[in-house]
């Protein structure tokens, strides 16, 4: 994705910076992930991951890119449900268009992800 949007702000007025994850960060996450990639959550899982990953800031503040499952479920939490929401708008474009009835790629389900 070489057109990565740069910042995002959600609906609650919280500033997310972006960064595009590079191929060795994607194989960071395989790793990271451990048994869940062996199970039929690995794509989703991997998604929803990168998604999380990419946010290099909040309301201006550094974020480090995660190095274990905990770390990635942190951020994750801190991003929120409508940062997730605002990520997806930008990840998987078609899905949010249609009003969220699309799957994203890989299944990736951001509502049931969310909760």
């Amino acid at each position: 994705m070489s057109n990565l949007q740069k910042e995002v702000t959600t609906p609650s007025g919280k500033k997310l910076e972006l960064r595009e994850l590079d191929p060795g960060d994607t194989l960071d996450l395989i790793e990271m992930a451990g048994t869940a990639m062996q199970s039929a959550s690995a794509g989703p899982w991997i998604g929803y991951a990168q998604m999380v990953c990419s946010v290099e800031a909040i309301d201006g503040v550094p974020v480090v890119m995660p190095s274990t499952k905990e770390q990635i479920k942190q951020l994750a939490r801190r991003i929120g449900n409508d940062g997730m929401l605002a990520l997806q708008a930008i990840f998987y474009p078609k899905a949010a268009s249609d009003g969220g009835g699309a799957a994203p790629p890989n299944g990736v389900d951001m509502e049931a992800a969310k909760n």
